[in-house]
């Protein structure tokens, strides 16, 4: 079949293609005009033309970012008027690698890494899963596959893009669910707490009674959802484990959530120790001239807060110092400015980037530096143009501080680390 992908580029959709294409299908996909790595590089290897002349499709398959881009926008207008089939990469996910024992993660944090682990154990395993986890992984292994079994793993966002109508998670099938966390974190999703609450409610109702639900104890927005399950239903909090490669509460919690689905599936997990982790997630990628680097995907408080205490319990003499890249839509509200005092109070200097917003948003609810300023005062630079916030980083790093960037994506500030870290004296 041929299948071109709107809006390839992304962490579901390059992986599908890819996916796809070892399934023996022919895949083109479009984007926007300047494409970036990784997913230049992958699809390039992978032999999968972008923006380029195609065979005519037999189906498109729509990416939940097309919204996002002007041309893709217009592309998808002469879909629709093409009489040929579209389905959105939800949808297909929902229906080609979703199975009958389908395990699905959810919550406002960890997805990617319980995702991964538990891809990680169960590929070798006798379920050989089908699974899909949206980051990439230091084992180097795909973070999408299809497989023959009856099982699969699925990262199960709450957000709602693309042409889908609801959460992401409620149009996967599930009999197995993981819940990290059930906090108001896709504000441009959900316009009120409630309309959050519910979605997870329905989450939890469509889990089936002889499925299994494993939640989180330590986060406390999920206790009002657990009477509503119907199924056997699993807390956990920590499994603390000497692991060679990862650290810190948030580590020790995902995997409290892994080891209890594998001993009730019966499964060892002994390969863990064999896991390296994620790209960007506290990923210490150098150690220069005494100075430890660290990148980190981290963009909710409660992410940033988990990864600043594993850096001080691991190195609580070192200074901490922050570049923080406000990607994530709900960074663009002023509300989540005070979420963000506590994870940051005991660091030594934040490095603020530019501030990205939607000009939809209305001027009394966008936040500004100086709202940002207002919370953490002197401590805070604003530092818009890349070329200024490596020269003043550079010019504040001292042996033995430790310097942690939060991003969630952007080649400019990922050139921009990149200078910071080889910088000569």
């Amino acid at each position: 079949m041929n299948i071109h992908i709107l809006g390839i580029c992304g962490k579901m959709t390059a992986p599908l293609a890819i996916a796809l294409k070892k399934q023996g299908h022919f895949i083109s996909g479009s984007d926007q005009d300047k494409i970036y790595p990784p997913f230049s590089t992958t699809l390039s290897q992978a032999k999968i033309p972008v923006n380029k002349l195609h065979p005519k499709p037999n189906l498109y398959i729509i990416g939940s970012a097309f919204k996002n881009q002007n041309k893709l926008n217009t592309e998808f207008e002469s879909i629709k008027k093409s009489n040929i089939p579209y389905i959105s990469a939800t949808k297909y996910i929902a229906k080609h690698l979703i199975k009958p024992n389908s395990i699905l993660v959810a919550g406002s944090y960890g997805k990617s890494s319980i995702s991964a682990m538990l891809a990680f154990i169960l590929k070798d395993s006798k379920h050989n899963p089908s699974y899909l986890f949206a980051a990439e992984s230091l084992n180097k292994f795909p973070s999408l596959s299809f497989t023959d079994s009856d099982w699969s793993i699925c990262e199960a966002d709450e957000s709602i893009n693309g042409l889908d109508t609801q959460a992401k998670f409620l149009y996967y099938p599930i009999k197995y669910l993981i819940l990290t966390s059930a906090q108001w974190e896709h504000k441009e999703s959900y316009k009120t707490e409630l309309d959050n609450f519910n979605a997870f409610k329905k989450l939890i109702i469509n889990i089936p009674k002889d499925g299994l639900l494993i939640y989180n104890q330590l986060d406390t927005s999920i206790n009002p959802l657990l009477k509503f399950t119907k199924c056997q239903a699993i807390p956990y909090t920590i499994n603390k484990i000497n692991h060679p490669f990862l650290f810190g509460a948030a580590f020790t919690n995902n995997f409290a959530a892994v080891k209890i689905l594998c001993d009730y599936l019966k499964i060892s997990t002994k390969k863990i120790l064999e896991y390296k982790g994620l790209k960007n997630r506290l990923e210490i990628v150098a150690n220069k001239k005494n100075i430890i680097f660290i990148d980190d995907f981290a963009q909710s408080a409660p992410r940033i807060q988990a990864s600043i205490s594993a850096i001080k319990n691991k190195y609580p003499k070192r200074p901490v110092k922050v570049i923080l890249e406000p990607h994530a839509s709900f960074l663009q509200y002023k509300s989540s400015i005070t979420e963000l005092f506590e994870p940051l109070i005991n660091v030594s200097q934040i490095f603020l980037t530019k501030i990205s917003f939607s000009k939809n948003k209305d001027k009394t609810t966008r936040i500004s530096f100086a709202d940002y300023k207002t919370i953490f005062g002197d401590k805070i630079n604003y530092l818009p143009i890349n070329s200024d916030l490596i020269t003043t980083v550079i010019s504040s790093l001292k042996p033995n501080d430790i310097l942690i960037r939060f991003s969630s994506g952007g080649l400019d500030g990922q050139k921009s680390f990149h200078k910071i870290i080889n910088f000569k004296t």
